[in-house]
C-alpha cells in the first residue's frame, strides 16, 4: 500500500521549472535513495511529502493517518536540555503510560480487582509502542551516532553544529513513525557512526526515502533509486551500482534505437528528395511523406548532466622525500588529541587520515600544513615540495570578492578570458563569475576552493574533506582527477569510496594514540573485522613469535595475492548485479511482445533486434562471469 502518492507534479520556483509532471510513490517498507544534482529539487520533494509546501499542479496524497519524521522538520529546543532529557522528551506518551501502570499496579496491590481489565488494555498499549525497551533502544543510537555517556549529560547550548545534527537525527530515527525522510542523515557522522546508521536503517522496517551523497550508503540501504534530471523522475530497482548498470544498458538501447530510426529516415527522405518531381512516382513519394509524418519518433537520449571536468596540469617533479613528520603531538589544555605521531610521504603516494570526530583528524593536517605548531614534533618539506591546502571551512576565500577575482590571484598571469573559460568546467557560467563568495552555497564555495587549488600547479595536496557539499557526479570527476594527479596526496575525509579508490595508506586516530596501516579503508576495515573475529574463537591460536615467523615469510606473496583475490571478489559481486540487472530487463522486453500488433513488422524487427542486443549482453556477462568466478576460487 502507497504511504505517499505524488501525481502529475510541477513546481518552479523564480520561473524556472524545477519539477515537471512527476509521479512519485512510496510504499509501506520500501527503502528508496533520492538522487540528483545539487538543486534539482530533490529536498523540494520532501517539502511536498510533509506538507511544508504545495504544489503548483498536481496533487500530494498521503495515507490516512500515516506518521512522517522529516530530519528538517525537527523544532528548536530549550539551550539548557541535555541530550539525554531532549531525547527522552520525545517519548512522553510513552512515559506518561508508564507512570499510569505503575499507579495501576499499586491500587491492584491494594486489593482494587476492578481496574484490572484497564491495566490489560494499557499494558497491551505500551508494549505495541515499545515501552519496555526504548530506553535501550535511546542508549543505542546515541552510541550508535557518536555519543558516549558522558556526552548525555551536555546541554543543548554547548553542543557544537555537528553534534546537534547527530541530535536531530537521532531523534528522528526513535520517533515512531511509518516513514523516516533523511536528507543527507551522513553529515557530521564518523566512518564508525556512518556504518552503524548503514545497519541500523537496513534492518529498520520503516518505509526509508534517504537523499545521500555517499555512494556506499546508497549501496547498502537502499532497494531502489529514485533519480531526478532536468526537472523528470525515473525509478531504477536495486541499489546505486545496480542503478547505474541499468541507467547504462537503457541509455545505448536507446541511442541505438534512435540511430537506427535516424539512418531510416535520412534514407527515405534522401529516396523521396530523389522522385519527388516525377510522375511516376508521385504515388510512392505522397505514401513515404505521410509514412514519415506517422512515425512516431524515438527521442535521442538526454546528453549527460554537466559534472565537474576537473583535470590537473603537469607538476613540477619532486625530491623522493616529499614530507616527513616526526613526534607530531597535539592537545589543549587537558584534552590530549594525538601524541608522537611520526610518517613519512614519498613522491607520488596518497596517504588516509581518518578516526572517530574529536579524535583531531583535521588538526593534524594543519600541522602538517605549519598552521598550526602543537605542542611538539616538526614538519619538514623535501626538495622543490610546493604545497597546496585544501580546508573545508575555505577560511581563506575572500567573502567580500567575486568568483572571478578570487580565482584570478591564484593564476594572474592569465587574462580574464582564461579564467572564465576556467570555470566553465566548474559550472560557473555566464554571470555566474560575478556571484560573491559571501553568498555561495556549500557546494559553490567548494568548486571555487577546488579550482584555485587546481591553479596552483602544486605537487603536495593536502585535502580537508574535499567532496563535502558536492554531489555524486561531481565527486566521481573530483575523484578521477585525484587518481590522475601526479603529486602526493594526504587527505582527510569520511568518503568510503573516495579512501577506497585513492590512497595505498591510512594514519588512524584513535584515543590519543595513531596507527599507520597499508592498504585502503577497506583493507583497514577487513583486518579489523578479521582480528575482532579472532579474539571471539577460543585462544587456541599460535604464539605472538610464531605469527610473526609466519608473517615474514609470507607478507611479499600474500600482500599482493589478497589484494588481487579481493579485487576480483568486489568485480564479481558488480557483474552478479549487473547480470541480476540485465535479466530483469530480458524479461521485461520479453512482456512487450505480446503488447505489439502482429502485422506491425517494423515494430516487431525493431523489438527483436532490441531484444537480441540485450541477450547478447547477458551472455557475454556470463562469460565474464564464469572466467572471474574460476579465478576468485
Amino acid at each position: 500500500m502507497s504511504l505517499i502518492r505524488l501525481d502529475s507534479i510541477e513546481k518552479s520556483f523564480a520561473g524556472k521549472e524545477v519539477l515537471c509532471d512527476i509521479d512519485f510513490r512510496v510504499e509501506e517498507g520500501e527503502h528508496i535513495g533520492l538522487i540528483g544534482r545539487n538543486g534539482t529539487g530533490k529536498s523540494t520533494i520532501f517539502r511536498l511529502i510533509t506538507g511544508e509546501m504545495d504544489p503548483e499542479r498536481g496533487t500530494v496524497d498521503r495515507m490516512k493517518r500515516v506518521r512522517i519524521a522529516c530530519l528538517s522538520q525537527i523544532h528548536d529546543v530549550e539551550d539548557n536540555k541535555s541530550i539525554y532529557d531532549i531525547v527522552m522528551g520525545s517519548f512522553f506518551e510513552i512515559i506518561a503510560l508508564e507512570k499510569e501502570l505503575a499507579q495501576l499496579e499499586e491500587r491492584m496491590a491494594g486489593g482494587d480487582e476492578e481496574v484490572l481489565n484497564l491495566y490489560s488494555e494499557k499494558q497491551e498499549a505500551f508494549t505495541i509502542h515499545g515501552g519496555y525497551d526504548f530506553r535501550v533502544r535511546i542508549n543505542q543510537v546515541l552510541h550508535g551516532l557518536g555519543f558516549v555517556k558522558s556526552d548525555f549529560d551536555l546541554p543543548f547550548m554547548a553542543l557544537s553544529g555537528g553534534q546537534r545534527t547527530r541530535l536531530m537525527l537521532a531523534l528522528v530515527l526513535l520517533k515512531d513513525a511509518d516513514l523516516l525522510l533523511l536528507d543527507e542523515p551522513e553529515n557530521h557522522l564518523d566512518l564508525e557512526a556512518r556504518e552503524w546508521l548503514e545497519t541500523f536503517l537496513k534492518e529498520c522496517p520503516k518505509a526509508v526515502v534517504v537523499i545521500s551523497h555517499d555512494r556506499q550508503t546508497l549501496n547498502n540501504v537502499v532497494t531502489r533509486i529514485v533519480e531526478l534530471e532536468r526537472g523528470q523522475i525515473r525509478s531504477y530497482p536495486g541499489n546505486y551500482d545496480g542503478y547505474l548498470a541499468r541507467k547504462a544498458l537503457l541509455r545505448e538501447q536507446q541511442q541505438a534505437d534512435y540511430d537506427r530510426q535516424q539512418e531510416f529516415i535520412r534514407k527515405e527522405q534522401a529516396w523521396i528528395d530523389r522522385f519527388r518531381y516525377k510522375n511516376t512516382k508521385a504515388k510512392q513519394v505522397q505514401s513515404r511523406i505521410k509514412r514519415m509524418e506517422k512515425m512516431a519518433l524515438v527521442s535521442a537520449p538526454l546528453a549527460e548532466a554537466s559534472s565537474v571536468r576537473f583535470k590537473m596540469g603537469d607538476v613540477s617533479r619532486s625530491g623522493e622525500l616529499v614530507l616527513e613528520a616526526r613526534d607530531l603531538t597535539m592537545g589543549y589544555d587537558s584534552l590530549n588529541l594525538y601524541e608522537n605521531v611520526s610518517f613519512k610521504v614519498s613522491r607520488g603516494e596518497r596517504i588516509g587520515i581518518v578516526g572517530p570526530n574529536g579524535t583531531g583528524k583535521t588538526t593534524l593536517l594543519r600541522q602538517i600544513a605549519q598552521q598550526l605548531t602543537g605542542l611538539a614534533g616538526e614538519v619538514t618539506l623535501g626538495h622543490k615540495v610546493q604545497r597546496g591546502f585544501y580546508e573545508q571551512n575555505h577560511e581563506s576565500l575572500n567573502a567580500q570578492s567575486d568568483i572571478l577575482t578570487e580565482v584570478h590571484a591564484a593564476k594572474t598571469e592569465w587574462k580574464p578570458e582564461q579564467i572564465r573559460s576556467f570555470l566553465g568546467r566548474f559550472l560557473f557560467t555566464g554571470d555566474d563569475v560575478f556571484k560573491s563568495i559571501g553568498s555561495l552555497s556549500g557546494g559553490e564555495l567548494s568548486r571555487v576552493a577546488m579550482a584555485r587549488l587546481l591553479l596552483g600547479e602544486f605537487n603536495l595536496l593536502l585535502l580537508d574533506e574535499p567532496t563535502n557539499h558536492l554531489d555524486i557526479v561531481s565527486r566521481e570527476a573530483l575523484e578521477n582527477m585525484l587518481v590522475d594527479y601526479e603529486g602526493a596526496i594526504v587527505l582527510v575525509s569520511h568518503d568510503r569510496t573516495l579512501i577506497d579508490k585513492l590512497v595505498d595508506k591510512l594514519i588512524v586516530i584513535e584515543a590519543g594514540k595513531a596507527s599507520i596501516h597499508l592498504g585502503n579503508y577497506s583493507d583497514y576495515r577487513w583486518g579489523r573485522q578479521g582480528k575482532k573475529e579472532a579474539q571471539e574463537k577460543p585462544d587456541d591460536r599460535p604464539t605472538d613469535d610464531v605469527l610473526k615467523i609466519r608473517r615474514a615469510t609470507t607478507r611479499k606473496i600474500k600482500k599482493g595475492s589478497d589484494r588481487e583475490k579481493r579485487r576480483k571478489k568486489v568485480d564479481l559481486e558488480k557483474l552478479e548485479q549487473n547480470i541480476e540487472t540485465t535479466e530483469a530487463l530480458v524479461e521485461e522486453v520479453e512482456s512487450r511482445f505480446s503488447g505489439v500488433d502482429p502485422g506491425d513488422y517494423k515494430a516487431l524487427e525493431s523489438l527483436k533486434s532490441e531484444y537480441d542486443a540485450i541477450k547478447e549482453d547477458l551472455a557475454e556477462m556470463y562469460r565474464s562471469w564464469e572466467l572471474l568466478a574460476g579465478q576468485s576460487a
